[in-house]
C-alpha cells in the first residue's frame, strides 16, 4: 500500500470541500486573515483521519465531510492563537497570521475559525449530530486546558512526566481521538468499532507529539515549514527536555537550564542543547516512548474488519513516529 497516494488521494476530496466554505466575505481583511492558514496546505491528517475511520466502519467519504471541515477549521484555530502566544513566525513555510495581519485581526481569524467550525457540524445528517457538536466543543475546552498547562509549564524549572503527558493528552491527542471515533460515529459504527478508534487516536495523537517534540529540535526548518529551536527558547516542557533536566548532571545540566526560556537563544546554542540531550539518553527516551504508543494505537485497531483502510490506519500510525515534519 503507497501511504502517500492513498492520503493524496482523500486530500485532494477534502480540498475541494474545505474550499467550499471558505469562500469571500467581508470584511475582506479578515476573510483574508480566516483563509490564510487553512488554504495554505498542511498535512490534513485529522480530517483524513476521520475520513479513513468512517471508511473503515462501512461509511460513506460524502456523510463525514463537514465532520472533517470542522476538525481542520478546529485546528487551524489552535495554530493561529499558537503561534501569536509562541511568538512563531513560520508555519508551513509561509509567515503566521499575526506577522502577515497584525494580532489583533488574528485573534478575530482564530475566533472565526472557531465559530466557522461549528457552523459547518450543522450539514452533518447523522442522528448524532447533537452529540458530535456537544463532543467538539468538550475537545476544545481540553485543548484550551491542555494550552494553559502548556504555558505554565515554561514558568517551572521540574515538571514530571505524567504531568507533561496529561498537558499533551488535552492539547494534541484529544483532538486526535476525536478525529477517529467522530469519523466511526458518523459512520454508523459499532460501539466496538467507535471505542476500538478512540483507542487509537489517542495513542496516535501521544505518539505524534513526541516526535513534534523531537522535530522541533532537530527539525530541517525548510522540510517542517516553521521555526526550529522555538520550543527550548520559550522554556517549553518537552518529553525531551522533561527527561534531561531529570538526569543531567553538572555542566550538562547547567547549560541546559541557561539556555532553555533564552528567547534570543542563538542556534549554535540549540544545537548544543540538541548534544546535550543525546549525551543524556533523552532523544532515544522519547523515541521508545512514542514508539510504545504507536504499538498502542496498532493494537487498538486489532478487533477491527479486516480492510484497506484498517491497514492504512496502521501506515499513518508509523508515519506518526518516523515523519520529517
Amino acid at each position: 500500500m503507497d501511504l502517500k497516494s492513498e492520503l493524496e488521494k482523500r486530500r485532494k476530496i477534502f480540498e475541494k470541500e474545505l474550499q467550499k466554505y471558505l469562500q469571500e466575505q467581508e470584511p475582506k481583511v479578515l476573510y483574508d486573515a480566516v483563509k490564510h492558514l487553512p488554504l495554505s496546505g498542511g498535512k490534513r491528517l485529522r480530517p483524513i483521519l476521520s475520513i479513513i475511520s468512517c471508511e473503515a466502519v462501512g461509511g460513506k467519504i460524502e456523510d463525514v465531510m463537514p465532520f472533517a471541515v470542522s476538525l481542520e477549521l478546529i485546528h487551524n484555530f489552535t495554530l493561529v492563537h499558537d503561534d501569536i502566544m509562541d511568538k512563531s513566525t513560520l508555519r508551513r513555510n509561509i509567515e503566521t497570521v499575526h506577522i502577515k495581519f497584525g494580532e489583533p485581526t488574528a485573534i478575530i481569524a482564530g475566533d472565526t475559525l472557531f465559530a466557522k467550525a461549528f457552523e459547518v457540524l450543522h450539514n452533518i445528517k447523522t442522528k448524532e449530530a447533537i452529540e458530535i457538536a456537544f463532543k467538539l466543543s468538550k475537545c476544545v475546552k481540553e485543548i484550551c486546558e491542555g494550552q494553559q498547562m502548556d504555558m505554565e509549564f515554561e514558568k517551572r524549572k521540574i515538571v514530571s512526566e505524567e504531568e507533561y503527558l496529561k498537558m499533551i493528552g488535552k492539547k494534541t491527542a484529544s483532538l486526535f481521538k476525536f478525529s477517529t471515533e467522530g469519523g466511526a460515529v458518523v459512520g454508523g459504527g459499532s460501539d466496538g468499532e467507535i471505542k476500538a478508534l478512540s483507542s487509537y487516536g489517542w495513542n496516535l495523537g501521544l505518539a505524534f507529539q513526541i516526535r513534534d517534540d523531537y522535530l522541533d529540535i532537530h527539525g530541517e526548518e525548510n522540510i517542517l515549514g516553521k521555526d526550529v529551536g522555538n520550543d527550548i527558547r520559550n522554556g517549553k516542557k518537552t518529553i525531551l527536555v522533561v527527561h534531561a533536566i531529570k538526569v543531567a548532571k553538572g555542566d550538562d545540566k547547567k547549560k541546559l537550564l541557561s539556555i532553555l526560556g533564552k528567547r534570543d537563544a542563538t542556534d549554535k546554542e540549540i544545537k548544543e542543547v540538541f548534544e546535550i540531550l543525546l549525551r543524556t539518553g533523552s532523544i532515544s527516551y522519547a523515541e521508545n516512548l512514542a514508539k510504545g504508543y504507536y504499538k498502542e494505537a496498532c493494537k487498538s485497531l486489532e478487533m477491527l474488519r479486516d480492510s484497506p483502510q484498517k491497514e492504512l490506519l496502521k501506515e499513518i500510525a508509523r508515519y506518526s513516529i518516523e515523519r520529517k515534519k
